[in-house]
């Protein structure tokens, strides 16, 4: 039911979002998806605080000590399937073959190092931005802009 009603609401704050970004408010377009996002999270943390408050912290560790092992090492599994899953979507999406070194790379650097995720994304980050420095692709010359023509009133007289 709190699903329900705070979707509708947040239906409505994006159909205003939607006016904000056709007059250029970027203000009330920010305002307006913090709040629905905030709404969104208050459905999932009302019910969650209703449930602490109301059952102590023992029940709850003993429901989730009632859950049988093979209930549990399954969820474990699944857990590792569906990031082996993510991998293999990244890899698909990517098809990038220019890409592909500093993928693999990644994964040698994640598999043989202590480096938590945020040291990665640091590392990949620099990576990336070194790439692009270095790449003959990204770093073309601009040529000189070209002159307009000179039809315009307005225009020729300011020149």
């Amino acid at each position: 039911m709190l699903t329900i009603i705070v979707r509708t609401i947040t239906v409505a704050f994006q159909h205003a979002a939607d006016k904000a970004a056709e007059n250029g408010n970027l203000t009330a377009l920010s305002w307006l998806h913090v709040s629905s996002l905030f709404l969104q999270a208050m459905r999932i943390a009302i019910p969650a605080v209703i449930v602490a408050i109301s059952v102590g912290t023992s029940e709850v560790q003993g429901l989730l000590n009632a859950i049988p092992e093979v209930v549990t090492s399954g969820l474990n599994i699944a857990g590792g399937m569906i990031v082996v899953v993510g991998y293999a979507m990244v890899i698909n999406m990517m098809r990038a073959g220019y890409l592909m070194p500093f993928f693999y790379l990644g994964f040698v650097t994640a598999a043989f190092t202590n480096f938590n995720l945020v040291a990665l994304g640091v590392i990949g980050a620099v990576m990336a931005i070194l790439y692009i420095q270095l790449s003959p692709k990204y770093n073309r010359v601009a040529g000189a802009p070209a002159q307009a023509a000179g039809n315009n009133d307005l225009d020729n007289e300011l020149d």
